[in-house]
């Protein structure tokens, strides 16, 4: 696998000193072994420097200056500008105060915990707090996601409910019918009862008394 790919990005104001600092990082994380991009004026425009020439690159400078102090509240941001620069991850440098630095995992759009002082810090420990993270961000990329949850077919759901739509109006249609053959049948057999129960003498006299039984 290639080392992971970083881009450094300058949030806020970028003033000189922080202009100084993220391409200070950035070539601590080349001879690190890590990648960055190619493109000198991609690199140029995420630290904030001014276009000298018609690069293309407008939409992500406009991107850039729309970052405010509080990296939680631009992360759809970071995340356009990770995918513009091609990086598994991307190095935040601001000032608060002191010059923090962060890192920002690209597939994941969010922010890994823990910040650094970069006054504070050595070259090692700023190569080690960038690279671990980078690396785990570049994992992140060749992670398959998680399967979708199993969804019950909606072909039989419609089939079960088609089948007994057509019932309610078989039966509605069908009703009627029965429950006339239900007191025909009735009254037949009145009939015939009645008809056994005449004397066998004389003329049979027919008895019809609809509701009796």
């Amino acid at each position: 696998m290639p080392p992971p790919k970083i881009a450094v990005v300058v949030a806020g104001d970028p003033d000189e000193t922080l202009r100084n600092t993220a391409a200070f990082i950035e070539t601590e994380s080349i001879n690190a072994g890590m990648q960055t991009p190619t493109d000198p004026a991609l690199r140029a425009a995420m630290r904030g420097e001014p276009a000298t020439e018609e690069d293309g690159l407008d939409t992500l400078r406009s991107i850039r200056r729309g970052l405010g102090l509080d990296p939680r509240k631009d992360q759809a941001s970071y995340r356009r500008i990770g995918l513009i620069s091609g990086a598994d991850a991307l190095i935040v440098v601001r000032r608060q105060g002191a010059t923090l630095i962060e890192v920002f995992d690209v597939a994941a759009a969010q922010f890994y915990e823990g910040v650094l002082e970069f006054d504070s810090s050595t070259p090692q420990s700023r190569v080690q707090f960038i690279q671990s993270r980078a690396a785990q961000a570049q994992l992140r990329w060749s992670t398959p996601p998680p399967p979708p949850p199993a969804a019950t077919p909606k072909v039989n759901e419609q089939e079960e409910k088609s089948d007994e739509s057509r019932a309610k109006k078989r039966w509605k249609k069908a009703w009627p019918y029965v429950v006339a053959g239900v007191l025909l049948a009735g009254g037949v057999t009145y009939l015939i009862i009645d008809r056994r129960n005449q004397p066998t003498t004389g003329v049979p006299l027919l008895r019809l008394r609809p509701g009796e039984e």
